[in-house]
């Protein structure tokens, strides 16, 4: 009888939509579940789960910069604008140069083993950053930091002087946080002076300068549990809470594919997804009313990510050196299909490189509209399709969508959808291509000039991202479709980032990048030049510009951009010229704004990020989650 009733509770509780009647009181890490905010994993397993040393590349999708560390100055991803953290004011300059800042510190901060931090923490990382250790340290940011200090020297226990190589109007983006974390990692002096070889230590249960300790992790890689110190209130962004409460427990855990994991997620085993497909999300709302998304109506997602999807090419190597040839693959893709078939229309597409956003549109989209108009390619072709977005909400009435979730007004609809995209043209890709001096053969191929088919090798992400991994098959689908031959590969997370940076492992990668959030775009293309352009088939990682385009034009613009004030028209113009030589070589292919569909589950936690009430961006791997995380409330689930 007993087994009889167990196998009646599970059934019901199927069908009843897991309520939270069925609710568990712990989670599988045995922390009280009504306690713990959940998050499922941004790339499902690291393989360095030990790794917590902000001096190499640490297991940096764990909650490790956006729990435990603190930075000299945070982003308000709801305004772009920054404000301090560790730093008790924002930098103050020194002289007309902007070359030359003072940074005065908090003196009311604690380090979780109770150490006091101050001025010899901040100087102690710059000596690491530009010490003998420093070219064995493998975090990004202290090359970016040793190419844009000059000099520094300690004022007072609570103040510091730092002198930047070239005007350095991005002083707090630089050194602070401009989206999803900072180059600069801030380190315990009293403890990284004790080790001897700094690229060797592990740091694995790291003394953090934020709320949150680590307490425990799967040495495989699945997942890692953080705590909340007991004087929360003297750490770095303990100022945020407002009400004097702060989830006990923080636990970022891999549920699976989305396939078993949607089936965790409806029976509230954790608060917010990562990039659950569309049609994923729409499966578990009919099943748990917790579920919500950040709007009610189209494209239902927020699309403020800093960072765009869009396809890296070689542009080094034949025959993606030749423009017309990067035209053809762009005026190939039916974007339309492409959103509907994986994301069910739940896109913003961005022709420029750029996410389209409330705060970049009418500062770098609308002034450059009249160019995409006018702009022509090969024989005077205009390849700019305006409609773009009227004629996908007509394709989406097509389908059946409900009328009340699609935008009515022209406006609106280029608000939900974007400005315009590329049209879909495959006569006119044949023609580019045939005009680059490929042929085909007997079975309707792509040949080479030196009498090879052309299958173009197209590199997306496994299952560690959904969405993306999506959106890769039906680009891929709707380039075979218009007579090009593809070769889809699969990656994990560690190969992607390999193919990203090697130009030899690349001929097309379909990724994200141009991640520019606020006005300043050269946090985004300070790197991009002919200086840092290798040779198509160099087996050394890029060390910088990640398009790898040699375009003596923006050489010149991005120089000029580096002396100029970054909010001024000057530095502004000088960005949308950029963004127009960046379309004329199609040297990214931009597609859309990244769709972070990102479901909550509210059964135990309310107060996430809304349209309604957007005091941030809901990505739980950028270092801003801890202002979402401040004013979650529990529901007495």
């Amino acid at each position: 009888m007993r087994k009889l009733l167990c196998i009646f509770v599970v059934i019901a509780v199927a069908l009843t939509g897991f309520s939270s009647v069925w609710a568990q009181d712990l989670t599988d890490v045995g922390t009280p579940r009504a306690d713990t905010v959940i998050f499922q994993t941004f790339d499902r397993q690291t393989q360095t789960p030990d790794q917590h040393n902000p001096l190499m590349s640490f297991a940096v999708w764990r909650g490790f910069r956006e729990l435990g560390w603190g930075f000299l100055w945070e982003t308000d991803t709801g305004t772009g604008e920054s404000y301090p953290e560790v730093a008790a004011e924002m930098p103050i300059p020194l002289n007309d140069e902007f070359t030359s800042f003072e940074v005065r510190l908090r003196d009311d901060l604690y380090w979780s083993d109770g150490e006091q931090f101050n001025a010899d923490d901040v100087m102690f990382t710059l000596d690491t950053y530009f010490g003998p250790q420093s070219d064995t340290l493998t975090w990004w940011g202290v090359n970016r930091i040793k190419g844009y200090v000059s000099g520094y020297e300690k004022i007072d226990d609570y103040a510091v002087r730092i002198d930047t190589i070239n005007p350095a109007f991005d002083f707090s983006t630089v050194l602070g946080v401009y989206t999803w974390g900072s180059a600069f990692n801030i380190v315990p002096e009293h403890v990284f002076s004790q080790v001897e070889n700094l690229s060797e230590y592990r740091n694995t249960y790291p003394v953090t300068l934020g709320p949150y300790t680590v307490k425990e992790y799967d040495p495989n890689g699945f997942w890692q549990l953080w705590e909340l110190r007991e004087d929360w209130e003297r750490s770095a962004w303990g100022f945020l809470d407002a009400d004097g409460y702060m989830p006990q427990y923080i636990l970022y855990k891999d549920f699976g594919p989305e396939e078993t994991r949607s089936l965790s997620f409806v029976q509230n085993a954790y608060d917010a997804d990562t990039f659950m497909s569309p049609d994923g999300i729409k499966a578990a709302q009919a099943r748990n009313s917790n579920i919500t998304t950040f709007s009610p109506q189209l494209p239902y997602h927020n699309m403020d990510d800093a960072c765009s999807y869009g396809i890296l090419l070689n542009l080094q190597k034949a025959p993606l050196d030749n423009v017309a040839v990067r035209w053809a693959l762009a005026l190939a893709i039916d974007l339309k299909s492409v959103g509907i078939n994986a994301l069910s229309g739940e896109f913003k597409a961005s022709p420029l490189p750029m996410v389209d956003t409330q705060i970049l549109r009418p500062i770098y989209f609308e002034p450059n509209l009249q160019f995409l108009r006018d702009l022509e390619i090969g024989d005077g072709y205009k390849p700019f399709d305006e409609g773009f977005a009227s004629d996908l909400a007509d394709n989406l009435r097509a389908i059946g969508t409900d009328e009340s979730q699609i935008p009515q007004t022209a406006e609106d609809l280029s608000v939900a959808f974007g400005i315009g995209w590329w049209k879909h043209d495959p006569a006119q890709a044949e023609a580019l291509l045939l005009s680059a001096g490929m042929s085909k053969n007997d079975a309707g191929n792509y040949v080479n000039a030196d009498g090879e088919e052309w299958v173009l090798d197209f590199v997306i992400p496994g299952d560690w991202n959904k969405v993306m991994q999506r959106v890769g098959f039906s680009i891929a689908d709707s380039w075979r479709k218009a007579g090009l031959q593809v070769n889809l590969r699969q990656v994990d997370n560690a190969e992607f980032g390999v193919v990203q940076n090697t130009n030899s492992e690349r001929e097309a990668l379909l990724q994200w990048t141009n991640c520019v959030f606020n006005p300043n775009y050269l946090n985004a293309w300070h790197s991009v030049s002919i200086a840092n352009v290798q040779a198509g088939d160099a087996t050394e990682p890029n060390s910088g510009n990640v398009y790898q385009w040699a375009n003596e034009t923006v050489d010149g613009l991005v120089a000029e951009a580096k002396q100029h004030e970054t909010t001024t028209e000057e530095f502004y113009e000088l960005g949308r010229q950029i963004m127009q030589e960046f379309v004329k070589d199609m040297a990214y292919i931009n597609i859309m704004n990244i769709p972070t569909t990102i479901p909550n589950n509210e059964t135990y936690f309310t107060g996430w990020p809304k349209q309604d009430n957007y005091y941030a961006v809901p990505y739980s791997w950028w270092s801003s989650i801890k202002s979402v995380i401040a004013r979650l409330e529990q529901t007495g689930a």
